[in-house]
């Protein structure tokens, strides 16, 4: 893992940008496995603003978002919405170049093996945008003595929960839909951007080296192909 910490945002999302556009010019068709949150979002500003002198730059690229909450509608407080404000629509993503999950579905089991093979037909996922959780989650892999490898039904953490982007929704989910640990450790490469306040406990567990699934994102340790960025608190 290689970690490197910043003293602002706007500096971690530079170097984000500069890791991604690398990976792109490289592999304009990437399937970029995309988080939501605000750690990643100075870099998708950054994408936007590219996007905008090089219009043809993303016409290839394919998305699939790393989670979504369950029995939230389509609301601007979904992953989905999330995504579609910050990247399709800046970077003039086609619409069939995205590959959301689908939750009007009645069964979410079936609809997690429709993911787990789109992600073997499409994949492997060549990049991999992280946040980490306050409690060290990956996507909504949640704590746990025994993480789900793929695509499942993850019962939220009160963490969770409480995140800034469900605050305004009338109902709080408590279930979401996420890859699993083993889609995300079976990207080509991974980048892990971690701002914030609150994420001390999970930053110092993450850095410690030690893989314990109580922290799911210390189990990158266990990929050879990880950029850590840090945004140091003051």
């Amino acid at each position: 893992m290689r970690i490197i910490e910043f003293e602002e945002i706007y500096q971690m999302g530079q170097k984000a940008f500069s890791i991604v556009m690398d990976e792109i010019e490289h592999n304009p068709q990437l399937l970029l496995c995309a988080a939501t949150g605000s750690s990643p979002l100075p870099l998708y500003r950054n994408l936007a603003e590219e996007a905008k002198k090089r219009t043809a730059l993303f016409e290839q690229l394919r998305i699939i978002p790393l989670d979504e909450w369950v029995g939230l509608p389509s609301s601007k407080g979904s992953c989905n919405a999330f995504l579609q404000k910050h990247i399709l629509r800046p970077l003039m993503v086609a619409q069939q170049r995205y590959f959301p999950f689908n939750l009007e579905t009645e069964n979410l089991e079936e609809e997690c093996l429709r993911i787990q093979a789109m992600v073997k037909e499409q994949g492997p996922i060549d990049l991999c945008i992280l946040g980490l959780g306050k409690n060290g989650h990956l996507g909504f892999n949640e704590p746990a003595n025994e993480l789900q490898p793929h695509c499942h039904i993850a019962d939220l953490t009160m963490e969770s929960q409480q995140h800034s982007m469900i605050m305004d929704a009338s109902t709080k989910p408590t279930r979401g839909i996420t890859l699993g640990i083993q889609d995300i450790l079976s990207s080509r490469r991974i980048l892990l951007m971690v701002s914030g306040s609150g994420k001390e406990e999970a930053k110092k567990q993450l850095l410690s080296t030690e893989i314990n699934p109580q922290c799911p994102a210390s189990l990158l340790w266990k990929h050879d192909n990880v950029d850590c960025l840090v945004v140091r608190q003051n």
